[in-house]
C-alpha cells in the first residue's frame, strides 16, 4: 500500500472520529485527546517505516 493511501486512509479516520465526537456531544477535551491520539498513531504507523530519521546505528 502505498504512502498516499494510507494518509488518505488514516486522515478519513480522523475525521470520521471528530464528526462522531461532536455529533454525540463528546465534550472538548476528550474530542480533542482522540483526535490527537489517532493523529499520533497516523505519524508513527507512516514514519516507522522509514528507519530512525538521524541516521543512527540500529
Amino acid at each position: 500500500m502505498s504512502k498516499i493511501l494510507q494518509s488518505l486512509i488514516w486522515a478519513g479516520a480522523i475525521i470520521a472520529a471528530a464528526l462522531f465526537c461532536v455529533s454525540n456531544g463528546v465534550s472538548d477535551s476528550a474530542s480533542f485527546g482522540i483526535v490527537m491520539g489517532l493523529s499520533g498513531a497516523a505519524w508513527g504507523s507512516l514514519q516507522g517505516e522509514m528507519g530512525c530519521g538521524r541516521r543512527c546505528l540500529s
